[in-house]
């Protein structure tokens, strides 16, 4: 009997690790849809080229969490096709309106901030997962911190 509760036990945790390594892929995934996006619609050089390091940041973080997922023998779910619409056409109507450096760098913050918020209610959610896996989240919160400090001298 003693294994059998181990045994929930360990298959809750797995659960919990997968759903919390799926957030932490699923936010990487949407920065790096959102760059792509943006790259096609932005004009000057210097927010192009921050765009491109983070893009590269993003695709870290994605692949890291896709690889952890795979080791647990799980495959990460996509973003969902209505929030991946959502947001190009979001992006599609604010670059029409406006596409200058200290525009793109605003509407970056914002989904920048948006992203801390997710990912640190994820941490909240996951208080036991594996320390490597928090580890991973908690790389993710910097890396959507530093970009937001990195935008600014666009504003």
């Amino acid at each position: 009997m003693l294994n059998f509760n181990n045994q929930n036990s360990n298959q809750s945790n797995n659960a919990n690790t997968t759903d919390f390594l799926s957030e932490i892929y699923r936010g990487a995934k949407m920065g790096v849809q959102t760059i792509n996006n943006l790259l096609t619609k932005v004009n000057d050089n210097k927010i192009y080229d921050e765009l491109k390091y983070q893009l590269q940041s993003y695709e870290e973080i994605a692949n890291e969490a896709y690889n952890e997922l795979e080791k647990r023998d799980n495959t990460p779910k996509d973003i969902s096709l209505f929030n991946k619409m959502s947001a190009n056409m979001s992006i599609g109507i604010n670059t029409f309106i406006n596409n200058n450096p200290s525009h793109i760098a605003d509407m970056l913050i914002k989904g920048n901030t948006m992203g801390v918020t997710g990912i640190s209610k994820t941490i909240n959610k996951h208080q036991n997962a594996d320390p490597a896996i928090k580890g991973l989240a908690d790389r993710f919160v910097k890396l959507e911190q530093d970009n937001i400090d990195r935008l600014k001298k666009f504003l």
